[in-house]
């Protein structure tokens, strides 16, 4: 029971450290991307309503609004952490720092760069592929690469990596569903910088995690944890 107690408390603290790290990146420079998109895009909407369909939209504080960034991302990392803790376990390779940081990689590979390439994050007023659609084709996505990674990682033989190489290929063969619209309603250099200062701040986020999450689960802990209880 204790050991369990350690991984959940472990996939918590580590969690919270991606969640923070990735609030504190993407807060004070990604949001404000976000908010200039959606000048863009109001400014464009009243244009086209005209001035007397011009209408208003709620304003929330910027306290409450990173207040409940924050708290998201949080809950998401905390998510992906107990996710890489079963994987972990299954696996019975994250037990240092080095492999916290591999498991950490391995994680923005799946969830965050490798989808990217073909739904890269976006902006209001970028035009959208509808969102059942995206979203399937996303899960597709980090399910064949995770399948790939752990693949390649577990099995040196050639026809191993080939497959992995076909299975990572695949959601890419079939292709990301693409928008009816092409006219996008901000202007594409804000768009390049918000994917990559986003993509950026997911890199040091996983990367926290999984440092974190490997130094927490070395043996040396794991063995006062024995003594203690």
């Amino acid at each position: 029971m204790a050991y369990l107690q350690k991984l959940f408390f472990a996939a918590v603290l580590a969690g919270v450290l991606g969640g923070f790290f990735a609030s504190a990146l993407n807060i004070p420079v990604a949001v404000p991307m976000i908010l200039q998109a959606e000048v863009y895009e109001h400014t464009a909407e009243h244009a086209q309503a005209g001035e007397n369909g011009a209408h208003e939209h709620p304003e929330m504080s910027a306290f409450a609004r990173n207040t409940l960034t924050a708290i998201g991302t949080t809950l998401a990392y905390v998510g992906f952490a107990f996710m890489m803790t079963v994987l972990a376990e299954l696996n019975g390779s994250l037990m240092s720092w080095r492999s916290g940081l591999a498991w950490g990689a391995a994680g923005y590979l799946v969830f965050s760069l490798v989808p990217a390439l073909g739904l890269p994050p976006e902006l209001p007023g970028m035009p959208a592929a509808d969102l059942l659609q995206r979203q399937i084709w996303w899960i597709a996505c980090a399910a064949c690469t995770a399948g790939a990674i752990l693949s390649a990682a577990n099995y040196r033989h050639p026809l191993a990596l080939i497959a992995a190489a076909v299975l990572a290929a695949m959601p890419f063969l079939i292709g990301a569903p693409g928008a009816s619209e092409t006219e996008a309603l901000v202007p594409i250099a804000l768009h390049h910088q918000f994917v990559i200062s986003t993509l950026a701040a997911n890199l040091g986020a996983w990367l926290a995690m999984g440092l974190s999450l490997g130094i927490m689960r070395s043996p040396r802990r794991m063995k006062l944890l024995a003594i203690r209880s």
